[in-house]
């Protein structure tokens, strides 16, 4: 019998991810569910598109493989790449054995990567480049390695009896033939049992894992009617599946319409930026700085447009926030404006056709706080950018903004089935189907630590909830800053000042047990340097370029400006300007760039001295 015709003859229960994805992807069989390259060898640069009926051949010779292999309900199957067609394959193929999938994210270090392999337990590990797989390998060859097998998604030509390449499994997965024991165990995967392991590396220390059930990735599909998902949309998915937002926004979101999915394996901007341009996305959700990347390079280009189309562009976007902004805060728009808004309508649809988003209809925006420039820019023209909130611990959409009400500056309201509440301390406390029910290996006393005797999750994060119950995140609990004085500082809410200044990169503010605040900062260098060139400094390398006076006093007439609208004590009084950037690599930023704290604290600990003598540091 035809593999499909096998497929079709499974009853699907609405109760686990591979019944609902396998039972919407046999309405695609003959449309485009994805699209990738370098699966084209001819034309390895340009997307080539992947039918339901191929995608579905592919996840279930994997599977037969893996059952072969020995994988049962609560294996551990770790995938340890960039994004790619095989890799959302794999995802399938193991959840519909009941196994846990165990996304790793693509550049974390060896050490690491052991780390998570042995506290997991995992056995099969997928790997997606040579750099993935010589830490793989090398794991594998230690005399008391957690691994048992290493699969490669590209042709590797090392021999090892442990090692297999994705073209030889899918040969050996179609030659074991094991679907009807996978049709088997698909309709037994309860709501309950686990889908997911998610190493999370957090903003404050080590990583944990926690454990999503299938019924915490399903309460997610409730956004789908919310914001009309259908199987018409094209998404982009750039967002490592390794982080939930894109393992759930986009991989699984994706998989419950059956709309087509581009896979771009690189977070790289300008490459981002030409895939929109091929694919013209209906929906991109990503974090914000990707928006604000493509806001300071529209800016950019419209500056250098002649003077009578620079100053039509720029009235656009100016009345077009001012119209957004009075909707957002339930006023009246002013007639005036309204008019001439309306007016320069062609001129918000040419800004759009020049970001390549004409097509796009539905913009998310999650991981970090979106800056509110950035929000009213991209409201103005036309784009209003959904905000949502969430962690990995809730699969992870717990608000979001609505369509019909968007509030920049919040995060929304709770979605069907969330329920929030403040505690005395201003912690964000979560119940519902979406939050998860401990990390691996977590002893009781540990989870009733992270839990409240009535059930609802510790967010560790601060908010408040506005009259309309929009939720507004304010900082994070172990992120707060005690001065020597005792006074009460939430830095997120002083770097958010620091949003609009295009000069600043990054700004990190510290001075936990300190008489003052300092910052740490990492310039704009590509306007650092025009700046050098138009005002004739030299230098030879990035260090003299920040070290110098004029850069110096730049920074710090900026910092004094701004910091006049902040109370004394949270005034920024000392700087410090960083010669290099701060990066998920190098381990300042979590993958959706947020400040992991404890780790810059740590590896900026030296140059944090240096902006204290050694008697203002409080003595414990």
């Amino acid at each position: 019998m035809d593999l499909i015709d096998l497929i079709q003859k499974l009853e699907y229960p609405d109760k686990n991810i591979p019944a609902i994805e396998i039972h919407s992807y046999l309405k695609h069989l003959k449309k485009p569910v994805f699209y990738e390259k370098n699966i084209n060898k001819e034309f390895p640069n340009e997307f080539t598109p992947i039918t339901g009926k191929e995608f579905l051949t592919i996840q279930y010779n994997i599977a037969s493989a893996l059952f072969d292999y020995g994988v049962e309900k609560g294996s551990i199957v770790g995938i340890f790449s960039r994004n790619n067609l095989y890799y959302a394959a794999t995802v399938f193929a193991a959840m519909s054995l009941g196994a846990v999938v165990m996304p790793i994210y693509p550049t974390i270090l060896q050490d690491e990567l052991e780390d998570i392999l042995r506290d997991s337990g995992c056995k099969i590990l997928f790997v997606g480049d040579v750099a993935q797989f010589q830490k793989g390998l090398a794991i594998l060859n230690k005399i008391q390695s957690p691994l048992r097998r290493l699969i490669t998604y590209f042709d590797s030509r090392t021999k090892h009896d442990q090692l297999i390449t994705i073209d030889d499994l899918l040969k050996f997965g179609e030659a074991k033939s094991n679907y009807e024991q996978i049709n088997t165990i698909i309709p037994e995967i309860n709501p309950q049992d686990n889908a997911a392991l998610i190493y999370t590396p957090g903003t404050t220390g080590g990583p944990r894992g926690a454990l999503l059930t299938h019924g915490n990735f399903i309460s997610q599909k409730v956004v789908v009617p919310m914001f009309n998902f259908t199987d018409k949309d094209i998404r982009l998915a750039h967002l490592p599946f390794s982080h939930v937002y894109g393992f759930s926004a986009d991989l699984l979101t994706s998989a419950y319409t059956g709309a087509p999915m581009a896979i771009s394996s690189t977070f790289e901007s300008e490459e981002i930026y030409r895939n929109m341009i091929e694919i013209k996305p209906t929906v991109i959700a990503t974090v914000p700085r990707m928006y604000e990347k493509l806001y300071i390079s529209t800016i950019h280009t419209i500056r250098r447009f002649n003077p009578i189309k620079k100053f039509l562009y720029i009235t656009a976007i100016h009345v077009g926030r001012e119209c957004y902004m009075a909707q957002s805060f339930g006023n009246a728009i002013p007639k005036g404006a309204e008019i001439i808004n309306k007016i320069l309508s062609p001129i918000k649809r040419s800004i759009r056709k020049l970001m390549h988003m004409q097509q796009v209809r539905l913009l998310f925006s999650g991981g970090a706080p979106l800056p509110l420039d950035v929000a009213y820019f991209f409201g103005g023209i036309g784009l209003p950018i959904i905000e949502g909130y969430g962690l990995t611990e809730t699969s992870p959409v717990v608000t979001i903004n609505r369509i019909e009400k968007n509030k920049p500056g919040t995060v929304g309201c709770p979605i069907p089935g969330a329920e929030i509440k403040i505690s005395d301390e201003g912690e964000i406390l979560i119940k519902g189907p979406m939050v998860f029910n401990g990390y691996n290996k977590m002893t009781p006393e540990e989870k009733a630590e992270i839990f409240t005797h009535d059930g609802y999750f510790r967010s560790g994060d601060i908010g408040i909830i506005d009259e309309d119950g929009y939720l507004r995140i304010t900082g994070r609990l172990k992120d707060i800053i005690i001065t020597s004085q005792g006074k009460n500082i939430v830095p997120l809410n002083i770097e958010k000042k620091f949003e609009s200044e295009p000069l600043i990169n990054y700004i990190c503010v510290v001075g936990d047990r300190r008489k003052y605040l300092s910052a740490l900062i990492v310039p704009n260098f590509h306007l650092l340097r025009q700046y050098a060139r138009e005002h004739g400094i030299s230098y030879k390398t990035d260090e003299e370029l920040v070290s110098h006076p004029q850069v110096q006093s730049l920074y710090k007439t900026r910092i004094n400006e701004i910091c006049q609208a902040l109370p004394p004590y949270e005034q920024i009084k000392k700087f410090t300007l960083l010669s290099h950037d701060f990066s998920v690599k190098s381990g300042e930023l979590t993958p959706t760039f947020k400040f992991r704290r404890s780790q810059i604290h740590e590896k900026y600990k030296d140059i944090i001295d240096l902006m204290y003598p050694t008697s203002d540091i409080t003595r414990l």
